[in-house]
């Protein structure tokens, strides 16, 4: 019997009330941590096909802006259950691959959840083709599947189910992710949590934390090992698959974002995903009725309103797709002034001095920076200066 008097995921936002993150950080945790809990052991039957509740949740905002703060607090609360396996840091395909033949091979199944406070650890640049890949393939948590070796060997992987839940700033996802990434089936199968402020300030959390809130924490424990418990079927009512029925034939009218196009076809699936972990948060019935339903729409519209801000910057175009950088490089620099030569330099790696000056007139033109001069050492050196903050 759960002890949370209110259904898990209300009971953690108000576990989580006085840590400054904003509540759908939170919120996307606490979903993160039921996927985490289910594993393989609740599912739809979709005839062709089984639903599985995992969820590849990003959280993203501004650096500094609590994003890990938030997920570790979800963490540490999963590392409870200690049959979790947990895959935290800089993790590689190759480790994943090796980890998974091991547990196929001992007869246990290929469940786990990735974490990372950084995305850019994760997908770094030795590691991202393969790990892409792997993700890619896992997210519909195959029964079976063969992996070859480069030395020539054969990996057959059962039972796969990986969670996925990381952090980062909408910075990398302008310098490390790409167009075809994004429109492509990867990118597509994440919720992108975006989020650039918040109506908490608690700059003493430990003042606010009562025996109360304390007790919360015990409850969640204790609830998530009654989750933990649950298997079998989901049912879906039959009003609330009617219902369904009418938003599954219009859906394609929401995407009015090319980039999210990859979401978008794949929301049909992903709203019973959290239908499921939502009825599962509420009790043990395991039935996704009208209410549920309803309030799994609710809770993806209020994800999809700043999902596109996640993706501002990126483009094929590299003047476009380096805009907002250059933009808060000048914004952070002494005075908001910068010189060309110090843009070039601290960006040498990602463009030239012709992109810098499409970039530089692209947004002189819209209003944000001016050319000046300024002498540094007794010599003229061109530089750019803030005039107003970017959109």
């Amino acid at each position: 019997m759960r002890k949370s008097q209110n259904d898990f995921i209300t009971t953690y936002i108000d576990y989580t009330k006085y840590q400054n993150a904003p509540e759908i950080y939170h919120r996307w945790t606490a979903l993160s941590l039921l996927a985490s809990t289910l594993q393989r052991r609740v599912y739809m039957n979709r005839a062709y096909f089984y639903t599985f509740p995992n969820l590849y949740t990003a959280l993203v905002g501004p650096t500094g802006f609590t994003k890990s703060t938030a997920s570790d607090i979800g963490m540490n609360l999963l590392k409870t259950l200690p049959q979790i396996e947990t895959i935290s840091g800089e993790a590689t395909s190759w480790y994943l691959y090796s980890w998974f033949g091991n547990m196929s091979s001992s007869g246990n199944p290929c469940c786990c959840t990735i974490y990372s406070d950084e995305m850019k650890n994760l997908l770094g640049d030795l590691n991202k083709t393969d790990m892409i890949t792997l993700l890619t393939k896992a997210y519909t948590c195959p029964a079976s599947h063969d992996h070859h070796t480069k030395s020539g060997g054969k990996l057959t992987l059962k039972n796969i189910c990986i969670n996925v839940l990381v952090c980062s700033t909408p910075e990398w996802l302008v310098t490390g992710t790409t167009t075809n990434e994004i429109a492509g089936g990867f990118t597509g199968r994440f919720v992108y949590v975006y989020a650039d402020q918040t109506d908490r300030s608690y700059p003493f959390p430990e003042d606010w934390v009562t025996p109360d809130i304390k007790q919360l924490r015990l409850d969640l424990e204790h609830d998530l090992t009654e989750i933990e418990k649950l298997s079998g079927p989901v049912i879906i009512t039959d009003q609330a698959k009617a219902e369904y029925i009418i938003w599954y034939q219009q859906r394609e009218q929401e995407c009015n974002d090319e980039r999210l196009r990859g979401y978008y076809s794949r929301k049909g699936e992903l709203v019973l995903k959290t239908a499921i972990l939502l009825s599962v948060a509420q009790d043990d019935s395991l039935v996704i009725d009208d209410s549920t339903l309803h309030n799994a729409w609710a809770l993806l519209t209020e994800t999809e309103v700043n999902m596109c801000k996640t993706f501002s910057g990126v483009v094929d175009d590299p003047a476009l797709k380096y805009k907002d950088l250059v933009l808060g490089q000048i914004a952070r620099a002494h005075e908001q002034i910068m010189t060309r030569e110090d843009l070039l330099k601290k960006n040498w790696t990602k463009f030239d001095g012709v992109i810098l000056d499409r970039i530089i007139t692209n947004m002189n033109e819209a209003g944000f920076v001016i050319g000046c001069t300024v002498m540094i050492n007794k010599k003229k050196k061109i530089a750019y200066k803030l005039i107003k903050q970017g959109p």
